[in-house]
């Protein structure tokens, strides 16, 4: 995955596709558990005012969020304090668990040993700009049907698959965590 370049300026209302992978592209993020710690480091952000969340799916080995920057954060911030955060979390609940072959895994993973000890995330990341309702649309719908690619097959619809946005899209009922309503964008 390409690493991301941002302008010097970043329009704060504009809305921003990105997606960021576990390391190696490891599906690290395929039990509940882990997927719980990244919904609630989302809805952390969203609590501290870095962004506002309109669309999430977290997938065995990677997310896709829909957000806005709010304030002076920026997608790279927003990017780099989830990381962080949610991989001081992993960490530990794989610790706690006493999972060695995925902890000796992310000690693997470290590109620089002096500098950290485990790897959970790519360092790169993509982050596209929204710049139309049409973009935003395809956007959305991509989230929403990434687990029913046939190389997931984690679920049989959109709605069906918890950890993801789709259930306040497409039947009105509440997502995981609050979202702002990305419909009210679309013309």
């Amino acid at each position: 995955m390409p690493s991301a370049t941002w302008p010097v300026h970043v329009d704060p209302a504009h809305l921003y596709f990105i997606t960021t992978r576990a390391v190696r592209g490891a599906q690290i993020f395929h039990r509940d558990v882990i997927k719980r710690i990244l919904i609630d480091s989302l809805n952390a952000g969203r609590i501290l005012k870095q962004y506002e969340l309109f669309a999430f799916v977290i997938m065995p080995n990677h997310i896709h969020i829909i957000i806005r920057c709010l304030d002076i954060y920026t997608p790279a911030d927003v990017v780099r304090e989830f990381k962080k955060a949610t991989a001081n979390l992993i960490i530990r609940q794989y610790e706690v668990e006493g999972n060695q072959e995925v902890l000796t895994f992310l000690v693997s993973a470290v590109k620089r040993k002096h500098k950290q000890r485990y790897a959970v995330w790519e360092s790169e990341y993509q982050a596209k700009n929204i710049f139309s309702s049409a973009f935003l649309q395809e956007k959305l719908e991509y989230t929403h049907n990434n687990p029913l690619q046939p190389h997931w097959r984690l679920a049989e619809t959109p709605e069906e698959y918890i950890w993801s946005s789709a259930r306040f899209y497409l039947t009105e009922e509440r997502a995981l965590i609050p979202l702002s309503d990305a419909r009210e964008l679309l013309v």
